[in-house]
């Protein structure tokens, strides 16, 4: 069959998408993986019929018009949401924005993370039983044992960085907030007035809240010298608006190089706020903090901060950093809170995600599916596109830049030591954010 998967933050879901296309790859299936164009390309015929993995079917005139355009070119829909929303506490209000009975009825197939987002949907959209599945997703299975020498790096780990996670987007945001509210209004996030309600509320948060950590990096970095701080800024956050908090520091970087895996993996301590980055940190068995210099009242997003310590100022924050390095001590989770991290996000370490996945594509199999495309054409319109970015300078989208050809090659054979059932699968680099997986003839 073909398979056509959709790839929008490169640092958050290439790795995950790469290895769900090695399994649909190894059973036989074409697989394409890229931005929105490889969709476009669906959606005007010049690919031919296939299975299109989503990466949301948010209610958007713009999506629903995509879906319906899939269904005239008689491929199937499906869809995993990569926002998840699982670290929040009320998620009907998150996911009334991310789904609607429009898109929803859509949909051929949905898959959820966990038990968590299945009980929710289901109780939204009763009568659409059938289109939810758990598969769980396969960046969680990124987080298990088995891939932990994917994101092994001995250079970082040889200077001990403590890693600051950012997740503020206000302030420090690629996008003004005009934009980003406009972005809200054209694809109707408020019409659910809850939603908007919420939108304002987190807005107001995490602009105090950005203040606070400000602060507590400036001392913390001073009061530590000769310990490495990297502040990891969330895709749609800007490295230069960051850059503008601070004077220089000979013990602070600012950084989007290497995905958060990378750097949680291979960082002595993790400092967060409401960041899934704690909850991964957690299941890598790192040292973790919680700074919640704010008492957030609505609690929404409070589940991450359950794992490790907690600080409420910037001297308490201080203190449990040498408190970690000089006693070694670890904190102890409520068993409570740890079957709540199963329910919301699988039994990542013994369970295949992509399989899972791959084996509810194959339920769809059919002649139609699976008409060979000419890819002539669509290498002959990457080419053009190469060609275009030679001569006119293209819009630098943060969340995804161009492919590095090599990286993906290094990351391929690493999945590849992980189980040699992928090892006939063989790469073709197409356009700068278009590439093929296929089983080698």
């Amino acid at each position: 069959m073909n398979i056509y998967i959709k790839l929008e933050i490169e640092t958050r879901e290439l790795i995950s998408r790469l290895l769900l296309g090695l399994y649909a790859a190894s059973k036989g299936h074409q697989v394409l993986i890229g931005d929105d164009e490889l969709l476009k390309l669906v959606q005007e015929k010049k690919l031919n019929p296939g299975i299109i993995l989503e990466k949301s079917i948010t209610p958007s005139e713009s999506r629903i018009k995509q879906i319906e355009d899939y269904k005239l070119n008689n491929s199937i829909t499906t869809s995993i949401d990569e926002e998840g929303g699982l670290i929040r506490e009320n998620l009907d209000i998150f996911l009334n924005s991310r789904f609607s009975e429009k898109t929803v009825s859509l949909t051929d197939k949905i898959f959820c993370w966990g038990q968590y987002d299945y009980e929710k949907l289901l109780r939204l959209f009763p009568q659409h039983k059938k289109k939810f599945v758990i598969t769980g997703n396969p960046r969680i299975n990124l987080w298990s044992k088995k891939y932990k020498s994917l994101f092994s790096l001995s250079n970082i780990k040889k200077k001990k960085y403590i890693l600051i996670s950012a997740n503020f987007s206000i302030g420090v945001s690629t996008k003004r907030l005009s934009e980003i509210v406009k972005f809200h209004i054209e694809n109707n996030y408020f019409d659910n007035k809850d939603y908007e309600e919420d939108f304002v509320k987190i807005q107001n948060y995490n602009l105090q809240l950005l203040f606070k950590f400000v602060s507590a990096i400036n001392y913390i970095t001073k009061r530590f010298p000769n310990l490495n701080f990297l502040i990891r800024p969330h895709p749609t956050e800007s490295i230069k608006s960051w850059n503008n908090f601070f004077k220089k520091k000979k013990n602070l970087e600012i950084s989007k190089d290497l995905t958060h895996s990378d750097w949680i993996e291979n960082s002595d301590i993790i400092i967060h706020n409401g960041c899934t980055a704690g909850v991964e940190a957690f299941a890598r068995d790192k040292k973790i903090i919680s700074f919640e210099p704010i008492k957030d009242k609505s609690d929404f997003n409070n589940f991450p901060n359950k794992f490790g310590y907690t600080a409420t100022n910037e001297i308490e924050l201080g203190n449990i950093i040498e408190k970690i390095f000089d006693v070694k001590i670890d904190k102890k989770v409520d068993q409570n809170h740890l079957n709540q991290f199963i329910y919301r996000f699988n039994n990542y370490e013994n369970e295949n995600f992509a399989e899972k996945i791959n084996n509810e594509w194959s339920k769809f199999e059919n002649i139609e599916l699976s008409k060979k495309n000419n890819l002539m054409v669509i290498k002959f319109i990457n080419k053009l596109r190469l060609i275009k970015n030679m001569f006119i300078k293209p819009y630098f989208n943060e969340k995804f830049p161009p492919l590095d050809k090599a990286k993906i090659i290094n990351v391929i054979n690493k999945i590849k030591e992980t189980d040699n059932s992928l090892n006939k699968v063989n790469f073709e680099f197409i356009g700068p954010k278009l590439f093929k997986l296929s089983l080698i003839k």
